[in-house]
């Protein structure tokens, strides 16, 4: 998370982006039990960042993302297998990424976080599921389990046949989505770059 402040008469104006580490960012094979490795792919919708619109001051308070603004991160995989999602954060934002600056208000920004999920094959926030997200000052957490496709409520079928030497993945891959949005609690903090960063591990379960 990159927060950028530029003194210009006497005020501050913010631009908040919040950086993703995604530990899937490229193809990567993944064990699934004792029925085979099929690969999992988390990928940057846009390659923007999540963005908190300026003006901001210090001293301004409460600026949010909400979710119809979110950032989109999708996850390509076999359609019928669950995934399990882990979400992790600071709870502040630190002026240069100094986490030394934890208990200093004038050099740190309390930050939360929410978070949802669609898997019924569509980047549709309106068909978002939320995502439980545990915020602290000190730390950011948040799981989540889902299938790739939703079954519409129906229980999950049989274990999948084991992939063999013709099989082609991409037959029966669909993609999820991932939304991140939240906001800040701008206090009287000095002006300058204050960084972040959100890891997001994705992973078949």
């Amino acid at each position: 998370m990159i927060l950028i402040f530029k003194h210009i008469k006497k005020a501050f104006i913010a631009l908040l982006l919040i950086g993703f580490s995604v530990n899937s960012s490229h193809s990567q094979d993944i064990e699934f039990g004792q029925y085979g490795t099929y690969t999992i792919e988390l990928e940057d919708i846009g390659l923007e960042d999540l963005v908190f619109q300026g003006p901001i001051n210090s001293g301004s308070g409460i600026h949010e993302v909400e979710l119809i603004d979110s950032k989109v991160l999708s996850i390509i995989g076999v359609k019928y297998l669950d995934v399990d999602v882990d979400i992790t954060a600071d709870g502040k934002l630190y002026l240069d990424g100094d986490p030394s600056y934890d208990t200093d208000p004038e050099r740190s920004i309390p930050f939360t976080l929410d978070a949802a999920f669609a898997n019924n094959g569509e980047n549709n926030v309106s068909a978002s599921k939320p995502i439980g997200i545990a915020n602290t000052p000190s730390m950011i957490s948040g799981t989540a389990r889902f299938p790739i496709l939703s079954r519409r409520q129906q229980p999950p079928g049989p274990p999948p046949t084991p992939p063999t030497g013709d099989f082609d993945q991409s037959l029966v891959n669909e993609t999820a989505y991932l939304y991140f949005y939240g906001q800040i609690d701008v206090g009287n903090v000095v002006a300058g770059s204050y960084r972040g960063t959100i890891t997001v591990t994705v992973e078949y379960r």
